[in-house]
């Protein structure tokens, strides 16, 4: 699952922490990447760890990438797993001035029969800054390096419709779930009221079988926040 939560503020301004949780759970999902979360520097600071919170929720282990410090601590984005995870590499990629930071996390995942190396991020919104960040993102240190695994994931916001620059670097090495399903319609993801675009992606290697994409449309949905999730089935 990947999921922009627009820091747990719904569609209406109020504190949507709940809803978000409600659809997380709802998936019932292995692995899920999650953008734009608030966490305090530490555990004595006052303010929303929603990161710390959904994994505890979910029971689910986390990794957090911080991608700036705001007033209460850090806001950045998050990988959970209910399967022992390891940080491969983390990183913040170069931004324009006066644009939010983006980052990426490379974890690997410890299956029942062997691993899964996920990659999860969270790209600009500019044009220009994404066309720096993507070119991290498939370079030798990332999704070229020597040390990658397969069968792999990458997964997030990617600002990006299938058409964009962005998304076809991505799928020269990677296939888009949502594509190769036979009979699915990809279901856009943005905004979340009306979807029209599709932002939010999960691309797999060639040894993965996707089973099944969704992307939950209903009142909760709806409001919790400007995105919607995307879940996707895999068979490794």
């Amino acid at each position: 699952m990947t999921y922009n939560v627009h820091r747990c503020v719904g569609i209406d301004g109020k504190d949507s922490y709940d809803a978000v949780a409600e659809l997380c759970a709802r998936a019932d999902a292995d692995v899920i990447a999650l953008q734009e979360l608030d966490a305090p520097e530490t555990d004595e600071d006052v303010g929303a760890h929603h990161a710390r919170e959904l994994s505890s929720h979910l029971g689910m282990q986390l990794l957090f990438c911080r991608t700036f410090r705001n007033n209460v601590g850090y806001y950045g984005h998050a990988l959970l797993s209910r399967y022992p995870i390891a940080l491969r590499r983390v990183t913040t990629f170069p931004s324009l001035r006066d644009a939010e930071p983006r980052g990426a996390i490379w974890a690997r995942i410890a299956l029942e029969r062997g691993t899964l190396d996920v990659f999860s991020t969270h790209l600009g919104v500019y044009r220009s800054e994404r066309a720096a960040q993507v070119l991290e993102l498939v370079s030798r240190r990332w999704l070229g390096s020597t040390e990658l695994e397969h069968p792999c994931i990458l997964c997030g916001d990617l600002n990006a419709v299938p058409d964009a620059t962005t998304y076809r670097r991505i799928a020269a090495r990677m296939r888009d779930a949502q594509r190769v399903i036979p009979g699915h319609k990809p279901r856009s993801t943005f905004p979340s009221f009306l979807p029209f675009l599709r932002l939010d992606h999960v691309f797999v290697s060639d040894d993965l079988d996707v089973r099944a994409a969704r992307v939950p449309y209903d009142a909760l949905s709806r409001r919790a926040s400007d995105h919607l999730p995307l879940i996707v089935d895999l068979e490794v």
